[in-house]
């Protein structure tokens, strides 16, 4: 072979080599990615499958570990993730940390602002709500509500309770036991409002609303309500037999052993036989 040929061949046989490593890159590389790519899929389906179950911690453990492995073009997905996690973390009651990844989100996103700075704003006024600072938290939550977001009316009447407003928390309340009719604390607080605005008939509606629902967390609340109203209506038999009941139930304070000794004091003949057979 002469000189010529031996520098063709050589150059053959370099440029054979280059190739061959230059496809062993790119089959390194697209097996590097396929797995990447592989792994990110998989632990965002365990976020989604989470986040659909209620599992909220779970997702957002997933969600963060999709977003953090590596993948070929998966910036719309990951953009995506991170908006599941960030409601995670807003579901999850973590606010501050769903705040973070709402910000995040508004650095780049052009297609949910909106809904971005409303969950925003929901999410401080949670935070606002927890530390008691119900001043701030109310515009949070008449925002949602303008929105139709009818389920924070509840939290909206606890804060207007809380200051004082009374017209507002009435009206708040009376909103959320409307879309959530199961709601045995709203038809406590309207219960006690009404009894004490002399509005009886009202009280006692919500009385017994609160009394039908399989929710028992304000049974004692409402029986208490419950032998007031009678009590008021100057229907002292039936307070007493209510209050009986109720130290048969419930906690025997000061309070309850005063209205029992003045009920006892109200009693006909009649009734008193009644309840002694």
């Amino acid at each position: 072979m002469n000189k010529s040929g031996k520098k063709r061949f050589l150059f053959r046989m370099l440029l054979g080599v280059a190739v061959m490593g230059l496809l062993g890159g790119i089959g390194i590389g697209v097996l590097y990615y396929y797995n990447s790519s592989k792994e990110k899929q998989e632990f965002r389906q365990q976020g989604l499958d989470a986040y659909a179950a209620g599992s909220y911690e779970e997702a957002i453990e997933a969600f963060k570990v999709s977003i953090d492995s590596q993948g070929f073009l998966s910036a719309p997905l990951d953009r995506d993730s991170r908006l599941y996690l960030a409601d995670s973390y807003f579901l999850a009651g973590r606010y501050e940390e769903a705040i973070e990844q709402y910000d995040i989100l508004l650095q780049s996103e052009v297609e949910h602002i909106d809904y971005l700075i409303y969950q925003k704003t929901i999410s401080q006024g949670m935070i606002d709500y927890e530390a008691g600072n119900y001043e701030a938290a109310l515009p949070a939550f008449e925002t949602a509500l303008g929105a139709g977001h009818t389920e924070v009316a509840i939290y909206a009447g606890i804060c207007a309770q809380q200051m004082e407003r009374e017209s507002e928390m009435v009206s708040y309340y009376t909103i959320y036991l409307t879309n959530y009719p199961d709601s045995a604390y709203a038809c406590t607080e309207l219960a006690d409002y009404y009894l004490k605005d002399e509005n009886y008939e009202t009280c006692k509606k919500y009385i017994d609303l609160g009394l039908s629902l399989d929710d028992t967390s304000c049974d004692e609340a409402l029986s208490w309500l419950n032998i007031v109203y009678y009590e008021y209506q100057l229907d002292y038999n039936e307070a007493y037999r209510l209050i009986k009941t109720y130290m048969s139930e419930y906690a025997v304070t000061d309070q309850v052993q005063r209205e029992y000794d003045f009920l006892s004091t109200r009693q006909t003949v009649d009734a008193l036989t009644t309840l002694i057979e």
